[in-house]
């Protein structure tokens, strides 16, 4: 074993410096390769429950995992790209972090580069796909994962003077209302004006077509984007890199945009829209499960949960005291985001049609049940830190904010109009004071004397590209994504010109489909949308290669909650709908507290008006 890593080790650096002279005569500076780990942190117990047996399985699974080869390096790019719209800062470079599991085929010629979203997650969320990648292929490609600029090892964004993002403040790293303007005076005085720029869509798209151009001139490449990361997967394809052979969007952004009020518009203003119609569609499917969801909410399941919500803010029910005692916004607010959170995980969702049960009924177990979830405290993923939310602050108001700006009014009402709802109205202030925008929506804020953070949008802002001759483009959506809707895949799909090109629709399926795909109870099983990108990538982009058999064996919703899975999730023993809270012995907290941390994770206990919920998903690996 230690010699083959060796020789993976030899192979690798003998590829990549082969190409040091095109990477010398673009200027760009590499800081490695160096052996790394691939797990940037600590991995955890999957399960919260100790014993001796499952802690021998998973030390097994740390030792397999710490054994794969790995390499790390940093490349300075340029601060500003040509062709952007960006002051260059003198001096100034662009740290770009990357990793890779180099193939295990001997002279192996081909690479693939994984992209997260946000805007401003880093790639620690991808660590593990990649690895299932490599698996899959059986080592026949590079993996590559990258921290788009500004986050993560990238360069990450931070106003540190004014420590609007520390995890001990109040809203933890999400940068409040309250907290912009001393952040956006740390900008300025880190950077000056005019800089904002230099973290655009184009910038870090154009990172990626440099790190090909050079590390990887002689390579066939293909580029996977997940959420956001599609928009900059798309970004690169204006400058098609010839090395590049296909690309693969998961979980797709449109990156083009028809007037406010088509339906047609994926502004992250507009995002309650989109989860309107996606959670009256889950809502619609729990209605027709007569045997367990349509028992629990009736034949109207939207019209049940609108009718809890009033009932619970008019005080008019037994449970209603719990919130109002507890949270500091309505119970239909903190339920609208609770049960948004849910929607977007493919084993929890099946909680909500249960929760809602619960609340109607409202006796005393279920009194104590909600009353556990409304305090319980879900303590940051370590990988939360390497995020930035002033970069998908900086992204968000210059490329992806309807102008003129909604008025808070506005974003309330459509946060009220559906089932499940994410957006906070404070967004609307954050908007004007980064853009100084004179919007109508913006009068409480214009007499406040505050340095800018936006850039004004490129050439390539709002054009669909077209598909580049010889490459071939994959897509993959899910129809109960409440994050990036199927509509905007299609749409996106529809505007980009070209024949090359395959959606790949998943009727049940949630956000990240490479990772919520499952063909098992068994998580370490490839899903279903993994393997179809294998197969994109073994058949060197032949779309009509793919083989979509595992389609029909994606598990199906499920409204049957398991009791192992409701203890999991929730600490219920004895099933969702009648359990209570599990109360586990001192030993096993002990555990828990050293080994553990919550299956949820985040930090989003919600309190809408008081700390910004934030629209980052990540694909759920296990």
């Amino acid at each position: 074993m230690m010699r083959l890593m060796c020789l993976a080790a030899l192979f690798v650096v003998n590829v990549l410096l082969a190409v040091t002279s095109s990477a010398a005569l673009a200027n760009i500076t590499r800081n490695g390769w160096y052996n790394c780990s691939i797990s940037t942190f600590e991995l955890k117990p999957p399960s919260k429950d100790y014993n001796a047996t499952a802690n021998s399985l998973f030390e097994e699974e740390k030792k397999r995992v710490s054994r794969v080869f790995t390499q790390c390096a940093v490349f300075d790019m340029p601060f500003c790209h040509n062709d952007t719209s960006c002051t260059p800062a003198p001096g100034k470079t662009m740290p770009l972090f990357v990793k890779v599991i180099p193939a295990s085929v001997e002279g192996s010629k081909k690479a693939l580069i994984m992209l997260e979203g946000g805007p401003a997650v880093s790639s620690v969320t991808l660590e593990s796909l990649m690895n299932k990648f490599h698996r899959e292929l059986s080592g026949a490609f590079h993996i590559f994962t990258v921290d788009h600029r500004g986050t993560g090892r990238s360069g990450r964004l931070d106003c540190s003077a004014a420590e609007a993002l520390s995890f001990g403040g109040r809203y933890g790293n999400s940068l409040a209302l309250e907290e912009v303007p001393n952040c956006l005076k740390d900008i300025h005085h880190q950077f000056g004006t005019n800089t904002a720029a230099a973290y655009s869509i184009t910038n870090a798209a154009k990172d990626l077509a440099v790190l090909i151009e050079t590390e990887l001139a002689d390579y066939d490449v293909y580029l996977y984007g997940y959420s956001y990361g599609t928009m900059v997967v798309e970004r690169v394809m204006h400058f098609s890199p010839p090395q590049v052979k296909g690309y693969i969007l998961d979980s797709i952004v449109a990156d083009h945009y028809e007037p406010q009020g088509t339906g047609n518009n994926q502004m992250f203003n507009n995002w309650d829209d989109d989860v309107k119609d996606v959670s009256q569609h889950f809502l619609d499917l729990c209605q027709k499960d007569t045997d367990v969801c349509g028992k629990l909410l009736g034949e109207n399941a939207t019209a049940t949960l609108f009718n809890l919500y009033d009932r619970l803010d008019a005080n008019a029910s037994a449970c209603s005291a719990i919130f109002y005692d507890t949270v500091e916004v309505k119970p239909s607010v903190f339920l609208r985001l609770f049960f948004f959170k849910l929607l977007g995980r493919y084993d929890s969702r099946k909680f909500i049609p249960t929760f809602a049960a619960r609340l109607e009924r409202c006796n005393v177990q279920d009194k104590d049940v909600m009353t556990a979830i409304l305090t319980k405290y879900d303590p940051a993923k370590p990988s939360e830190g390497l995020n930035s939310n002033l970069l998908q602050d900086t992204i968000v108001y210059s490329e992806l904010w309807q102008v003129p700006t909604p008025s808070m009014e506005d974003i309330v009402q459509q946060f009220l109009a559906s089932p499940m709802a994410l957006k906070d109205p404070d967004e609307v202030g954050s908007y004007c004071l980064f853009t100084g925008s004179n919007s109508s929506g913006c009068e409480p804020w214009a007499d406040m004397n505050v340095p800018l953070w936006t850039y004004t949008p490129d050439k390539y802002f709002n054009k669909t590209a077209a598909i580049p001759i010889g490459v071939s483009v994959l897509g993959l959506t899910g129809n109960l994504d409440p994050v990036t809707t199927s509509k905007h895949a299609r749409r996106h799909f529809k505007n980009m010109k070209g024949d090359n090109k395959k959606l790949v629709e998943f009727p049940v399926a949630v956000h990240g489909i490479i990772g919520n795909t499952p063909l098992s109870d068994n998580h370490t099983d490839p899903h279903c949308g993994l393997l179809v990108v294998a197969d994109f990538l073994r058949a060197s982009g032949a779309l009509d290669a793919i083989n979509l058999t595992c389609m029909d064996k994606v598990q199906p919703l499920n409204f049957d909650i398991p009791d192992a899975l409701a203890l999991e999730l929730f600490d219920l023993d004895g099933g969702a709908m009648d359990g209570k809270i599990h109360t586990p012995a001192q030993d096993d907290k002990d555990y828990k507290s050293n080994y553990t941390y919550s299956h949820e994770g985040g930090r989003d206990r919600p309190q809408l008006y008081s700390r910004r919920p934030r629209a980052q998903c990540a694909p759920e690996t296990s």
